[in-house]
């Protein structure tokens, strides 16, 4: 197994415990569509370096992503607060998650970047060089992908995103 396939198993697990740690119910694997790989509405992206060129996205929808900000912030909020923080919640929950995948790893070598927020309506991700590792999904709360994206050449992570 690469160290790219190691690390995305490791994202991935992480980012299914850590989200049901905070207490959103319901956790199912989604199956992959045939059309093509659109973001959710809230995304934030960790570039990686390293042994393992590339990086990592957390994408969730809206409405998850104010149930993680619910969950998140140690005090009640509104409904209106959680829209808001939950922006915020999403980067830092990628931050942590992205962080504690490295954790079983013998070897530091693998670096991450800060994360990069991204709220958008379903942007699409497509590139002529890189096959995307993707795991989809949902909870009762709403949907969230998981996705590597492999890199050959520095510039070619500017232009995956095309909205």
């Amino acid at each position: 197994m690469s160290h790219e396939e190691q690390y995305f198993q490791a994202f991935t697990a992480t980012s299914a415990a850590y989200i049901t740690g905070l207490g959103i119910q319901g956790l199912r694997v989604l199956e992959d569509p045939e059309e093509g790989l659109y973001l959710e509405d809230v995304t934030s992206f960790i570039q990686l370096s390293g042994v393992i060129q590339g990086g990592v996205i957390l994408t969730v929808d809206h409405s998850l992503a104010g149930a993680l900000a619910r969950k998140f912030m140690l005090e009640e909020i509104t409904e209106e607060e959680a829209a808001q923080y939950g922006v915020e919640v999403v980067a830092e929950i990628s931050n942590v998650i992205s962080g504690n995948a490295l954790t079983d790893r013998d070897e530091h070598d693998i670096f991450l970047g800060a994360p990069l927020v991204i709220v958008t309506k379903k942007a699409e991700l497509r590139s002529k060089f890189s096959n995307f590792f993707v795991s989809r999904f949902q909870t009762d709360s709403g949907n969230f992908y998981c996705i590597y994206i492999p890199s050959q050449n520095k510039s070619e992570l500017a232009r995956i995103l095309a909205i």
